[in-house]
């Protein structure tokens, strides 16, 4: 059989037309697959960008700061506010007690002037009328109390006869004298057998004629001498 030879121009042709389309069809795939992969790297280019963005740093980062604001709260504590110790007061010192507390009788230290209180004193008669008597208060002290007055005064201690006199005060006391007031005076101050209980008049005219007056007691009842005792001393 006899081929046309344009039917052959024909076919030859559409061979090249087909070639041509495999060709571009292959092209077509290629870039396709080019397009893929490029898609999958920047997919996973995108997917390790974005990771470690997604990391909490910053909630780590808040979390260690936590102990920072910790310590500031410590910081402000004021040590200084501690109160400091209170310093120990010095012991203080008793003082020994006077010695003229020790007197005998009622004592030398009424704690008046002008008067005396109740009680039996001791001390000189330096002037005395009707009804009343000047009177100069003095420490009668007998015993160890004689003792450690005569060596406070520089005097010998323990003194002669067991008894010291103190009579440091020159304050001078005008004392009332109650009616019926008596007296044991001595007549004879150097012999005390001599005694005698008189009136405070006849005491008053007994003893105006003596040279020396000795110390006397005087018992005090309701601000008024009732009765006066004249002290023996060898």
């Amino acid at each position: 059989m006899t081929t046309n030879p344009s039917t052959r121009r024909i076919g030859f042709r559409m061979a090249i037309a087909l070639a041509a389309l495999a060709l571009v069809a292959v092209a077509c795939g290629s870039d396709d697959a080019t397009s893929s992969t490029t898609a999958v790297t920047t997919s996973t280019q995108a997917a390790d960008t974005t990771a470690p963005t997604t990391a909490p740093p910053t909630t780590t980062a808040s979390t260690t700061a936590a102990p920072s604001t910790t310590s500031a709260a410590t910081t402000t504590e004021p040590p200084t506010t501690t109160t400091p110790p209170t310093s120990t007061a010095a012991p203080t010192t008793t003082a020994a007690p006077d010695t003229n507390s020790f007197a005998d009788g009622s004592g030398c230290t009424p704690g008046t002037t002008g008067y005396l209180p109740d009680g039996e004193w001791f001390g000189y008669v330096s002037a005395a009328t009707t009804g009343q008597l000047d009177f100069d208060l003095a420490c009668w002290f007998t015993g160890n109390p004689a003792a450690a007055a005569a060596t406070e005064d520089g005097e010998e201690s323990p003194p002669p006869n067991d008894y010291y006199v103190r009579n440091v005060n020159p304050a001078v006391r005008t004392l009332a004298v109650a009616s019926g007031a008596g007296v044991n005076w001595l007549p004879n101050t150097g012999d005390p057998s001599t005694e005698e209980l008189v009136t405070y008049a006849d005491w008053l005219t007994g003893r105006s004629g003596r040279a020396y007056q000795p110390g006397a007691w005087l018992v005090i009842e309701g601000g008024a001498i009732i009765e006066i005792q004249e002290q023996y001393v060898p």
